[in-house]
């Protein structure tokens, strides 16, 4: 666990390497995901369901920015 926020450098929301605000946006994606691959026959990835979500404008920031950090630690690929 960092002493910073990766994504905004606040600090983390322990046991989280996230702050508060992004940890509750990941917990949030975590939380929809299982609706969105029902909706789909369960055939959706998290990759789909992330550029999905990503590319909706009513997606808020911080969902926007825990979507790209998956990405970069290659995650979500």
């Amino acid at each position: 666990m960092g002493d910073q926020c990766p994504i905004c450098k606040r600090p983390p929301d322990a046991p989280s390497d996230l702050c508060s605000l992004h940890t509750a946006a990941f917990k949030n994606l975590e939380n929809a995901y299982p609706a969105w691959n029902k909706a789909y026959d369960e055939k959706l990835s998290r990759k789909e369901f992330f550029d999905k979500v990503a590319a909706l404008p009513e997606t808020g920031r911080s969902a926007k920015e825990v979507i790209e950090h998956l990405r970069t630690k290659g995650v979500v690929t």
